[in-house]
């Protein structure tokens, strides 16, 4: 295992090691923070400031990521990230502040927290399309496997760090130290050299928005492929997410098994992105290697639903963190190749905002079927959907032939079959 994962930093470039230090703590921060900032609203103003927090969030990035999403076409993404993240900084700051004086207002709250998740619509476009600009085409999914190990490390360590700075000590403090780490993470980026866009025209800013909207829908394969997504994510989500606590309570298990159960996806996702995609993808190909770990992980939520026993939660969480992380390789890899450079940051806020989407509507759904199912009933009908849908992902156009391209053929094949959507 030492031996490929020596051989992954191979050319990847001096600027490579900061951009992992920098999605590491990027994570880990946010998903710390989140603990700390959700406790706090919970402890102050229950459930109602809960939904206000949530629903304010959500709806403030479906806006942001279309709107911002021209500004990883036009400026250097590495700047963004670090200059965004700096953003994320004063907010923290203004949260550590206001919680360390004792003052709670949940208006006050969402505002301040608003101009974060802004930050973090120009920040998380920008780090997921970066690894393309920085390596040779070649070796994209050696880096995106490195990061997403990096992003993997920042969400298991995140909600236990949270978590246990809030039980040990205070909200107070977990904020200011969510406000070092966030500073850390801006230092980072600053310390990755800045990459010239390779937009060729400066039209208007929304004409730019409106052409990588196009360019996004009218690619059939690309088209279909997101849309595919889509519906896979919405009953995916929920079943990894809000189904998995009121599963594991419905077993009359303690709370110990719901941080097992989540530790051991994210444990599936970095043994995975580390080591096991690669070698899944060499063995079987793209194409079968992608179909069949989203069967494998369909067929495991409804294993998961039908589990009565706390070690087979663990140990399905677990095949399906490796399942998603050959899924993700594959797909990430392929498609950011795919689209032209100046078009790739564009194309990475609309995948965003089309999950984010999925992920407040498939926890809706789930929420209504829980009002006449019960639990195991409604985690089984998630995972048969899922398994339903992964059996489409032949359907999509071209989808064989589009993974059986090298990195080297694919690289700007969108471009390259349909130019006039890549005039802008």
């Amino acid at each position: 295992m030492s031996t490929p994962f020596t051989h992954k930093w191979q050319g990847l470039g001096s600027a490579f090691p900061f951009l992992l230090l920098h999605d590491v703590l990027a994570v880990l921060s946010l998903s710390a923070g989140s603990v700390a900032i959700s406790w706090w609203i919970a402890t102050h103003g229950g459930a109602a400031d809960l939904s206000i927090f949530g629903i304010s969030s959500a709806a403030t990035m479906l806006i942001a990521l279309p709107l911002l999403s021209a500004l990883g076409d036009r400026h250097p993404k590495s700047r963004l990230m670090a200059w965004g993240l700096l953003a994320a900084v004063a907010t923290a700051l203004g949260l550590a502040t206001m919680a360390s004086l004792g003052i709670y207002n949940i208006l006050l709250i969402v505002l301040i927290y608003i101009v974060e998740v802004i930050a973090f619509a120009i920040v998380r476009p920008a780090a997921s399309s970066i690894a393309a600009d920085l390596v040779p085409p070649e070796r994209l999914a050696d880096a995106l496997s490195l990061q997403k190990s990096a992003q993997s490390v920042g969400q298991l360590a995140g909600p236990v760090a949270g978590g246990a700075i809030v039980a040990l000590s205070s909200i107070p403090i977990a904020l200011w130290i969510y406000t070092a780490v966030l500073m850390i993470a801006a230092l980072s980026a600053f310390a990755i050299p800045p990459v010239k866009p390779a937009c060729r025209a400066q039209d208007g800013w929304l004409t730019e928005v409106r052409a990588g909207l196009r360019a996004k829908w009218h690619i059939p394969i690309d088209r279909s492929w997101t849309v595919y997504a889509f519906f896979c994510m919405m009953f995916f989500s929920p079943a990894v997410g809000m189904l998995l606590p009121l599963k594991i309570h419905s077993l009359r298990l303690n709370a110990s098994w719901l941080g097992a159960t989540e530790a051991a996806l994210g444990m599936g996702m970095l043994i995975g992105a580390l080591w096991g995609a690669k070698k899944v993808i060499h063995a079987f190909g793209r194409f079968k290697a992608c179909t069949g770990a989203l069967m494998v992980s369909a067929v495991t939520i409804i294993g998961v639903a039908l589990s009565a026993q706390g070690w087979l939660l663990v140990l399905g969480f677990a095949i399906a963190g490796f399942s998603m992380s050959v899924s993700q390789l594959v797909g990430q890899t392929h498609r950011q190749l795919a689209v032209p450079d100046h078009f790739r940051g564009r194309f990475s806020s609309v995948n965003m905002m089309v999950m984010q989407v999925s992920g407040i509507l498939g926890p809706a759904v789930a929420g209504l079927t829980l009002g006449f199912l019960d639990i195991s009933a409604v985690y089984a009908c998630f995972g048969l959907c899922l398994l339903l849908i992964t059996m489409l992902f032949p359907l999509v156009p071209g989808i064989q032939h589009f993974l059986a391209l090298d990195h080297t053929e694919v690289k700007g094949w969108y471009g390259k079959q349909h130019p006039e959507l890549f005039s802008q």
